[in-house]
């Protein structure tokens, strides 16, 4: 029950009026016996209240804030998190390579841009590895590297040296070099790199390019009060090791967007966590970031396994026809498989694509008048390799996903064409 707050006021004039009423002690002037022990019982009474409003103000997190609130949720096992560099340290993910364009290794783009004394001072700086019969093997990429997602962009760093050898990409873990939420960047942003600046290296930093296969979404910003709040009144709820708190905590990892939660799924003792993220392809980053945080609250004797959805590609191919009198037709091309994109990776884990829907997505784009689809196909999506391999051809009908099951396309899967 809340605190109701008893004054010495109030208390000093009930006092006197019960004294008067019920009691031959009626001499209640200032220099009275009477007065002067009220005087002295109601403001050990007062402060008694001002003691337990301070106390009771402490305790209720609705009414802290700060540094209060902070020491407040040690109380109950809960602290608040500081402020997080988003990073992807896994070699699956932020990748140097030579321009696929050029057909080089990387032996090739060295000499042919370089003299003999221009490769020793190369050497010499660390720049380049040689092989057991003392030919160029590779190019060394320094940690330390600055890569962004543009020329002012949100940066990064590498975080250790990494050799660009023969035609083999080069992979390696990079970290924001700020922390929070700002940090975090979908896939294939990280494109610009700082190898230009490196006098060694200008002659040929044109023909390395770079980027990130997979989201980057492990930044985080320091926990909020009001987050804290939340996290204080149901702490009563959770126990550590049950379905809530496993729950909970791998939803707060940065990037998850819904966790699909199987109890028992390889036996007694066990859990599968399916991931759902707030960008359709999980990366290895991410499941790392899970599986760590929900190690922290996992009983003794549990396994818990945290796995990415299975993925299914959607191709689709399609014409359209558009008003004759439209000036660019290309946009609206383009706009109208966007639209399909956004809405199949939408879709959560299990989702079903309702082929109305897509219909109704592209007629109802300015300038369309008519969309014609010509082959709708679904086949196994390799994220790492980006293939869709073992396409079935479906019929123009609505398809609903396996409970596991995650629906996926690009731009490289759905195609389409003016009618």
């Amino acid at each position: 029950m809340p605190l109701t707050r008893r004054t010495f006021s109030t208390m000093s004039s009930e006092g006197r009026a019960r004294l008067e009423r019920y009691t031959p002690i009626n001499n209640i002037n200032p220099q009275g016996t009477a007065k002067n022990l009220m005087d002295m019982t109601f403001i050990e009474l007062d402060r008694l209240y001002e003691n337990q409003e301070i106390l009771a103000k402490a305790l209720d997190p609705t009414s802290t804030s700060g540094d209060t609130l902070t020491k407040l949720s040690f109380l109950v096992g809960k602290s608040r998190a500081s402020a997080v560099a988003a990073a992807d340290y896994t070699s699956t993910n932020f990748v140097f390579y030579i321009d696929r364009k050029l057909s080089w290794s990387a032996k090739q783009l060295i000499e042919r841009n370089y003299t003999t004394q221009e490769i020793t001072v190369l050497e010499s700086g660390g720049y380049i590895t040689r092989d057991s019969n003392n030919e160029v093997y590779g190019l060394v990429i320094k940690a330390g590297t600055a890569v962004s997602t543009n020329a002012n962009g949100i940066a990064y760093t590498t975080i250790e040296d990494v050799v660009l050898a023969g035609t083999t990409d080069a992979y390696v873990g990079v970290v924001a070099s700020s922390v929070g939420v700002g940090g975090n960047v979908a896939s294939n942003q990280l494109i610009v790199h700082n190898l230009y600046q490196i006098a060694e290296l200008r002659k040929i930093a044109r023909y390395i390019k770079c980027t990130n296969k997979f989201p980057i979404r492990t930044g985080k910003s320091s926990t909020t009060d009001e987050e804290l709040r939340y996290d204080i009144s149901t702490a009563n709820l959770e126990k550590t090791g049950n379905d809530l708190s496993i729950r909970k905590t791998a939803l707060q990892t940065p990037g998850v967007r819904d966790i699909l939660f199987e109890s028992h799924k390889f036996g007694a003792g066990t859990v599968n966590l399916i991931v759902d993220g707030v960008s359709p392809l999980i990366s290895d980053g991410l499941i790392a970031a899970v599986k760590q945080r929900v190690k922290n609250v996992s009983t003794s004797g549990d396994i818990i396994f945290v796995n990415r959805p299975e993925y299914v590609g959607v191709e689709i191919n399609f014409n359209i026809r558009v008003n004759p009198g439209t000036t660019d037709p290309l946009v609206i091309r383009n706009n109208a498989r966007n639209s399909i994109i956004q809405y199949i990776n939408d879709l959560e884990i299990g989702g079903e694509i309702i082929w109305n829907e897509i219909i109704e997505k592209v007629q109802v784009l300015d300038g369309v008048i008519d969309f014609i689809p010509n082959y709708f196909k679904i086949g196994k999506y390799d994220i790492l390799n980006k293939i869709n391999k073992e396409q079935t051809l479906l019929r123009f009908a609505n398809q609903k996903a396996a409970y596991n099951v995650k629906y996926y396309t690009d731009s490289g899967l759905i195609t389409a064409c003016i009618a």
